[in-house]
């Protein structure tokens, strides 16, 4: 696509905007105010005039889109928003990621995400908007990046269509309004992608260690998710950066050092900490940053659990993971499709293409790296999504985004290349036909898409494919074919981050897009618990709406205590304490299932005289799941405090 996406640079005509003057440090305060604006705007003189000023309406678009109407997700995953605000209220829980300011137990992930939204909070308040903002502004720099990535070596139509893929790609844009670590880990995985590319032009050293550094805070976020990328720049820097091969593994050497470095020093420094002297680790079976990170957080997440009678996981009755479904099928299925499938196909035939002809292409060296690491990382994800266990979520496509959209970029514009050749031209006319094709079976999963979204599918597809099969008769052409392309490839994706944004979001599952058709589609299933069926189910996911009356006993009647209450599941206790603004004891962890509190320490806390109230959720016990501690927590109140029922809520008075 390079004649349609890229073409020579415009050479500037003008000096300092017709300010009249000849040394810049001539101007006055006014004059200079203006020429720095209008270098801002104009970007740097060896650029086309319209790149810049395109590249800001771009991220001003996306930041729209990512910005518009947030706060309409609430506290988006309470479990994290309640972290945040423990963060806020206290550095020690800051540091460890502890659920509630008492540091009783922290969050099953490493706490770098809850660090940001924890700075956030303190700065402005606690807010919906003081938790999502962050992570929006996050995707927005992230597809600037993107941008980067792509331009060094394919130009700027290239780049900017290259960025424009993955800032609509639906997954994309329901992270970006979410407060899951994924907008973090994505935005330092990509900052590590363009830095090693720079490293590998230049061979300095203290880039790749910086590199290192950028992929180990990656891993702080979103832990092994983050590290899919490494086979792919490990690849890339032996083959492609400067200097002998020797000199290469050096630099790997010094990559794998910083990464290694960064991403054991919170877990180490936690684990060497008495447990007697921090919270526990919640997730782990053995209160053990290291062992979450092996088990719970690592390799748990590529085997397959065995599901009990009811659907749930036997280990601990959650039944948030989708059944195993290992292959390519997975993604392609109700659950998965809306948030990444749209540009799949063309992204894995973009993938093959550039691989086999890798060699024929005539690419420079910084297109040979940008293709190379964009080709084996998108294979690296994929193949990991595809055959990863049964401890899996539809958002986790986000990592497959920014590889998906480096591919489809790069591959069009090599195709483009190619098309003087006439079996090339019916290639590419082909592929974009195979798209709309597979944008309409997208469509079939929901109901709520109109007609004339799907008519508009087949028109653009069948424009886009004709205009490539047309060669260029004007200059003008290229041009045309380049908006129609692009309105054919990205309307559809567009239109689904409509449905995302203008329907709020929440719980432990987001997705994106319109609600499926079919009854057993985990959209279906989460309508189904917002609306109040399966109730142990609601407040597993996303945590029953908590009772206003009891709210208001919590914020004024534990003034003198370190914990206005406990209960469970986590997201229960999560908006108790976001809305009274109260610590709150997620008992068991994450769903109850963790050994802290034991029945021993819960009872010593009680008889201190440290927590408020007991809440049961006796949806949950009937369930089961729980651990033993969080059962024989609930029995020995039962037994011992005066059981109250309060607009609904059963719950126990333990200052009594």
């Amino acid at each position: 696509m390079s004649a349609v996406l890229d073409g020579p640079a415009a050479k500037e005509t003008e000096r300092l905007g017709g300010l009249g003057v000849g040394r810049e440090e001539d101007l006055t305060p006014t004059h200079h105010l203006l020429s720095l604006v209008r270098r801002f705007w104009r970007g740097p003189e060896q650029d086309e005039r319209w790149e810049r000023p395109s590249l800001l309406a771009f991220l001003a678009g996306t930041a729209v889109l990512f910005l518009w109407g947030l706060d309409a997700n609430g506290w988006a995953n309470p479990y994290y928003s309640a972290a945040a605000q423990a963060g806020s209220q206290d550095w020690t829980a800051f540091f460890f990621g502890s659920f509630e300011w008492g540091n009783l137990i922290t969050v099953d992930k490493t706490p770098l995400s809850i660090w940001v939204m924890s700075l956030s909070v303190r700065l402005f308040g606690l807010s919906s908007w003081s938790i999502l903002v962050p992570q929006a502004l996050m995707g927005v720099t992230t597809s600037y990046l993107v941008y980067k990535i792509i331009r060094r070596g394919f130009g700027p139509r290239t780049a900017l269509f290259g960025a424009a893929v993955y800032a609509t790609t639906p997954v994309v844009v329901l992270m970006s309004r979410f407060n899951n670590p994924e907008p973090l880990m994505g935005l330092l995985t990509v900052a590590c992608v363009l830095l090693t590319l720079k490293a590998m032009e230049s061979g300095r050293l203290k880039n790749f260690a910086l590199a290192g550094v950028l992929l180990g805070l990656a891993f702080m976020a979103k832990q092994v998710q983050a590290l899919l990328v490494v086979p792919a720049l490990g690849a890339a820097v032996l083959a492609f950066s400067h200097g002998q091969f020797s000199r290469r593994l050096i630099q790997l050497i010094i990559a794998a050092g910083t990464l290694i470095a960064t991403s054991l020093a919170w877990l180490v420094t936690v684990d060497l900490i008495p447990a007697s002297q921090r919270p526990y680790i919640g997730g782990s079976a053995t209160n053990s940053a290291i062992e979450l990170t092996m088990d719970y957080n690592g390799l748990a997440r590529f085997v397959e659990i065995p599901m009990n009678a009811e659907g749930g996981r036997a280990s601990d009755g959650q039944n948030d993971a989708i059944p195993y479904a290992g292959g390519l099928p997975r993604l392609f299925n109700a659950n998965f499709a809306q948030e990444i499938v749209w540009l799949l196909f063309v992204a894995m035939v973009c993938a093959f293409a550039i691989a086999v002809l890798f060699h024929s292409l005539d690419l420079a060296s910084e297109q040979r790296a940008v293709a190379a690491v964009s080709v084996l990382w998108f294979g690296s994800v994929l193949s990991v999504l595809c055959f990863m266990g049964t401890m899996i979520h539809t958002y986790y496509t986000y990592s497959l985004a920014a590889p998906l959209a480096l591919v489809v970029a790069v591959g069009l514009s090599c195709l483009w290349q190619l098309r003087h050749r006439g079996a090339m031209r019916v290639f590419g006319a082909t592929l974009l036909v195979a798209s709309a094709y597979m944008v309409l079976r997208i469509m079939e999963y929901s109901d709520e898409w109109p007609f004339w979204a799907r008519v508009s599918v087949v028109f653009t597809g069948a424009a886009g494919a004709a205009l490539w099969l047309v060669p260029a008769l004007s200059v003008k052409m290229p041009r045309v074919t380049s908006v129609v392309l692009l309105i054919s490839l990205l309307s559809a994706p567009t239109a689904a981050n409509l449905f995302t944004i203008g329907t709020a979001r929440t719980g432990t599952n987001p997705m994106s897009g319109p609600v499926g058709n079919d009854p057993h589609s985990l959209s279906r299933l989460m309508v189904a618990l917002r609306e109040g069926e399966i109730p142990w189910a609601r407040q597993t996911a996303l945590g029953a709406p908590p009772s206003a009356t009891v709210t208001e006993l919590l914020r004024t009647g534990t003034s003198n205590q370190d914990w206005a209450a406990a209960t469970y599941s986590a997201q229960n206790a999560a908006l108790y304490q976001l809305d009274s603004g109260r610590a709150i004891i997620p008992l068991g962890g994450w769903l109850g299932s963790d050994p802290a509190p034991t029945l021993e320490q819960f009872k010593a806390l009680v008889s201190e005289r440290r927590i408020g109230y007991f809440i049961r959720q006796q949806d949950l016990l009937d369930r089961g799941g729980l651990s033993l501690h969080t059962v024989a927590i609930s029995d020995w109140v039962d037994q011992h405090f005066v059981k109250q029922v309060i607009d609904g809520v059963t719950l126990y008075d333990l200052r009594e």
